[in-house]
C-alpha cells in the first residue's frame, strides 16, 4: 500500500474546512480533483475515508489516518524544504498590517526563512495606514497592506477583495439620520487605510456622528462593537455572529477593499522577488 502525500493534504483540508470546494481553493485545483484524490486513495487504503454531503467529515478510518497524515505531510514538506534551501543572502524588510490571516502569515515567513537561511527577515505590523507610509519613506521594502480597491496599483499583487459594511452588535440600535443623537462610532484610528472613505460615507449620507472608540487592534473593534458601544465599518471576514448590518448602511455606502502586496521603490532584487513569490503563493485567495 502506497499513501499520496497530496492525497493526504486534499484529505486533511476537507477535513479542516467542511468543503470539498473550499479545499479545491486552498490546494489551487478543481473540486473533482480533490474528489478523484480521495476517492483514489480510499481506494488504496479499501476503506470509505470521508462521509459525503453538504457538510462532508471524516469516518472513523479517516480520523484514523488523519493521525498519522499530519506527521506525513509534515515530515514531507519539512524535507522539501530542507533540500530547497538557497545560497540567496541580504536583508529584507516586510512591513505588513495587524491581520495575521490566523497565523498563515507567520507561517510562510517561518517556511521562507527555512528556505533561505542566508536572508535576515525585518517584519513590522501596524495598521496599513502606516505601513503604507513606511513603504514610501522607503523603512520598508515589501508590505502587505489593506486599501480601498479603486487605489489599487498596476504592480500591486492582490490577495482578495471584498465588500465593507456598517455593523454593529445585534443587541444594539444606532439611530438613523436625523435622529437628535449623533449616530456613535467605533474606529481603528488614523492609522486605518481607509478611514476617511468611512467618514466621507457618513456624512455624505446625511448622519451627525462621533467617534466613541478608537483601538488599532481587530479583537477591541469587534469586542466594542458586539458590546454595542457603536458602529464599525467592517469586511466580510471580520464581521462575527454578534453582529448585523446596519439598516442605514445601503445609504453610508463604503468602498470595495483590498489587501495587496505592494514592492517599494528600487525594490527589483533577487530577496524581494522570492518573499514576494512566497507570499503571494500561500495568501491570494
Amino acid at each position: 500500500m502506497k499513501l499520496d502525500v497530496e492525497s493526504l493534504r486534499a484529505l486533511r483540508l476537507v477535513a479542516q474546512t467542511g468543503s470539498f470546494t473550499e479545499a479545491a481553493v486552498q490546494l489551487g485545483m478543481t473540486q473533482s480533483a480533490v474528489s478523484w484524490k480521495i476517492k483514489r486513495l480510499e481506494e488504496r487504503v479499501g476503506h470509505d475515508l470521508v462521509k459525503r454531503g453538504s457538510e462532508p467529515e471524516p469516518t472513523p478510518n479517516g480520523h484514523d489516518l488523519l493521525m498519522y497524515a499530519d506527521r506525513i505531510i509534515d515530515a514531507h514538506d519539512e524535507a522539501v524544504e530542507h533540500l530547497s534551501r538557497s545560497d540567496l543572502a541580504g536583508v529584507v524588510r516586510l512591513g505588513t498590517n495587524e491581520d495575521l490571516r490566523g497565523g498563515a502569515l507567520a507561517a510562510v515567513l517561518a517556511r521562507f526563512g527555512r528556505m533561505y537561511p542566508q536572508v535576515k527577515l525585518a517584519v513590522r505590523v501596524q495598521l496599513s495606514g502606516a505601513v503604507r507610509e513606511w513603504l514610501d519613506d522607503g523603512a520598508v521594502d515589501l508590505a502587505v497592506l489593506q486599501v480601498p480597491a479603486a487605489d489599487i496599483r498596476p504592480d500591486d499583487i492582490v490577495l482578495w477583495q471584498e465588500p465593507m459594511t456598517w455593523v454593529h452588535g445585534v443587541d444594539f440600535d444606532p439611530g438613523a439620520a436625523g435622529s437628535a443623537e449623533p449616530v456613535p462610532v467605533i474606529s481603528f484610528g488614523p492609522g486605518l487605510a481607509y478611514l476617511d472613505h468611512s467618514e466621507e460615507s457618513l456624512t455624505r449620507a446625511g448622519f451627525r456622528w462621533r467617534t466613541v472608540l478608537e483601538c488599532p487592534m481587530l479583537s477591541g473593534v469587534q469586542a466594542a462593537v458586539e458590546a454595542g458601544l457603536g458602529i464599525a465599518a467592517l469586511n466580510a471576514r471580520n464581521t462575527t455572529a454578534r453582529m448585523t448590518d446596519w439598516g442605514d448602511a445601503k445609504r453610508a455606502r463604503l468602498p470595495q477593499l483590498a489587501e495587496v502586496i505592494r514592492t517599494g521603490e528600487g525594490g527589483d532584487s533577487a530577496v524581494l522577488a522570492a518573499l514576494r513569490e512566497a507570499l503571494s503563493a500561500a495568501l491570494i485567495e
